[in-house]
């Protein structure tokens, strides 16, 4: 957005920044949920790619891992967000290499407190490149 400064006879026109929504921006308050905002699904990626989004699970923590077809793992992890308080950000990074692009799917979980199925569960497509 533009906004004019008068300064005498001179008018300086200087751009302001709109604010970000954080990824949390809008999401109840008070369900257990994942999310991520990146990278989008199909999106090239290399090792060391960053993962961003919101989350509010239990202990605020989630599992991820990055498998490829067939189900093995090339990486996991696991990363804070938001808990019993609310919502919060979540962001993590991945490693991982390969020879040629693949195809890997990225899982983002909250992990059953029961030990039971995933409470809530992600998962983005993207295309890892050497």
């Amino acid at each position: 957005m533009m906004r004019p400064l008068m300064l005498g006879v001179f008018v300086l026109t200087f751009a302001v920044p709109a604010l970000a929504q954080t990824p949390c921006a809008g999401v109840p308050k008070d369900e257990p949920f994942v999310m991520v905002t990146a990278p989008a699904a199909g999106a090239k990626v290399k090792s060391g790619f960053a993962v961003s989004g919101c989350s509010r699970t239990f202990e605020s923590t989630v599992v991820w891992t990055l498998t490829v077809r067939g189900g093995k793992a090339l990486a996991k992890g696991t990363a804070r967000g938001g808990g019993v308080d609310g919502s919060g950000p979540l962001s993590f990074t991945v490693a991982a290499r390969v020879a040629r692009p693949t195809l890997a799917y990225l899982e983002v979980i909250e992990p059953s407190a029961s030990g039971g199925a995933p409470a809530s569960r992600v998962i983005v497509p993207v295309v890892l490149t050497p």
